[in-house]
């Protein structure tokens, strides 16, 4: 039985998973584990996807980095403008009997946007007959506009200097969403940008600023000045907000604020474009079939649909074939059309035409949709602010992992950064190297990990153990297999942040050894193809 699945179902799954992450309905973690040799340290092991793995990557992880909302986006592909290049028109029935100029025989791989060394994002939406883009597009109003090469163009967004460091790479563009058109939607990257006192009211000698809205995390702190709430300090912009709504509490009475959203991404600028769409425009006409024995001037192209407004008009040669058809309206709210001639005079027969439709949402009313962003780009840096990052060892594997739980299983682990390992505080560091097996009285059995100087006095007194089987305590006596000193003692022991018996290992990277020293930072990035 033949089945479909639409590239727009990819980007909604691609979209849900991002969703997961923005709105915190998962909670997602980058990891890096085995700090022990490959069979050949020059040639990692193909990573295998069975159970008895999945509890090998997870047993030998050394640390956790929560993936923040910030540190993912949806991705789509890269096409640069280049002069002399014929781009691919937008074109709603690309398909096997009506493939594209560059072969696509779907919209979805069609080159029909492109990404200028300005950082703007423009899709074409007529390629003047397939002719080659001599003039870099550089406008970004919300117009649609022609230059003199014949190209019509809309400016759809500008990548934002964060998401060009973070995400953009020679294959993928960040894509985002911004503007809540009126409706609550989760991948909208609203922040509350600032808050204007309207009325300062009196009598304040203590307030509290209260943000409500459909985003999270937004915090501010009010500024008193002679009974007055003078101005009002963001302290936490948020994110996913399209409203935002301030209310003052205090001892005085009748202060007042307004919100004003943005985001870090160019909020103007792509806000302007989401927030004019036109809804469904015809966008031209394809002649399909000319036809004969039309009279120039006697043929009213008569558009009709679900939607309103769009108008057209004709051209007729010398034969009586139609040859263009020029929109006078695009019209709005069409998903479909159907496009017929009246004539007073003559009789015309034979011409067959297709109207072209922008999406319902309009051109660049929902870039990662229109885009077809089916991709999630994600990332994380680690640096040595946290003890917990190891530092001195080396790692062989970075992964992904979904909602792993507390060490005592009680909860989903959403810290920052975590560690599985056992931490000790030791009077003897120097019986302990990195790497060395450690056994204990209890039965336990740990490597090694990491030494540091917790207390900042120069000496080193903190161990990090890594769990081979369980079995520890603050009493215990321990065993150094490597060197041979027996009867190690430790001073305090810390558990684990996380378990390693639990999360869903979404991905995982085998690599050549990597050394972590203080000075170093890893910026690790993943793609994830829906």
């Amino acid at each position: 039985m033949p089945l479909l699945v639409r590239r727009t179902g990819r980007q909604q799954l691609a979209r849900s998973f991002y969703r997961d992450i923005y709105n915190e309905n998962d909670f997602y973690y980058m990891f890096v584990s085995r700090a022990y040799p490959w069979a050949d340290d020059n040639d990692p092991e193909i990573p295998r996807d069975s159970q008895f793995y999945l509890q090998q990557y997870k047993h030998d992880m050394l640390f956790v980095k929560r993936v923040e909302a910030a540190d993912s986006v949806l991705l789509t592909k890269r096409y640069d403008w280049e002069t002399n290049t014929v781009y691919d028109q937008y074109d709603d029935e690309y398909a096997t009997d009506h493939p594209a100029f560059s072969g696509a025989t779907n919209l979805a791989d069609a080159k029909y946007y492109v990404l200028t060394n300005d950082f703007n994002v423009y899709k074409c939406l007529d390629n003047n007959n397939n002719s080659p883009s001599t003039i870099k597009p550089t406008s970004t109003g919300t117009d649609t506009f022609e230059l003199d090469d014949g190209y019509v163009w809309k400016f759809m967004f500008q990548i934002g200097s964060a998401d060009r460091t973070k995400f953009l790479s020679q294959s993928y563009i960040p894509v985002r969403k911004v503007a809540g058109s009126g409706q609550p939607e989760f991948d909208v990257n609203g922040e509350v940008a600032s808050i204007s006192v309207t009325a300062g009211g009196s009598g304040y000698t203590t307030a509290t600023v209260i943000i409500q809205g459909d985003g999270t995390g937004a915090t501010a702190t009010a500024n008193i000045v002679g009974g007055a709430i003078d101005s009002i300090t963001i302290d936490t912009a948020g994110r996913g907000y399209t409203f935002a709504f301030v209310t003052i509490n205090g001892d005085g009475t009748l202060a007042t604020a307004e919100a004003e959203l943005g985001t870090t991404e160019t909020p103007t600028l792509q806000q302007a474009v989401e927030s004019t769409a036109i809804s469904g425009t015809v966008d031209r006409i394809v002649i399909t079939e000319g036809g004969q024995d039309y009279i120039n001037n006697d043929v009213v192209v008569v558009i009709t649909g679900d939607g309103a407004g769009a108008t057209a008009s004709a051209t007729v040669n010398a034969a009586g074939s139609i040859t263009s058809i020029a929109m006078t309206s695009p019209g709005s709210g069409y998903t479909f059309a159907h496009v017929g001639l009246e004539q007073a005079t003559g009789s015309g027969t034979g011409a067959v035409l297709r109207p072209v439709i922008s999406p319902y949402e309009g051109h660049g009313g929902n870039p990662p949709k229109e885009l077809f962003a089916t991709n999630v780009g994600i990332t994380a840096t680690f640096t040595s602010t946290d003890a917990d990052i190891i530092i001195g060892n080396e790692f062989r594997q970075i992964g992904l992992i979904k909602n792993i739980q507390n060490f005592a299983e009680t909860a989903i682990y959403t810290d920052t950064i975590g560690t599985p390992c056992h931490v000790v505080t030791v009077s003897n560091p120097e019986d302990y190297a990195l790497d060395d097996i450690i056994t204990v009285d209890s039965g336990g059995r740990f490597r090694v990990i990491q030494k540091i100087d917790s207390n900042n006095d120069g000496t080193v007194d903190t161990v990090y153990l890594q769990e081979v089987y369980p079995g520890i305590s603050v009493s215990s006596s321990l065993n150094n297999l490597n060197s041979g000193v027996t009867g190690m003692s430790i001073n305090s022991l810390v558990n684990p942040e996380i378990s390693t018996h639990t999360g869903d290992v979404m991905y995982i990277d085998n690599r050549k050894p990597i050394t972590r020293d203080s000075d170093q930072v890893e910026t690790v990035k993943i793609i994830l193809n829906f």
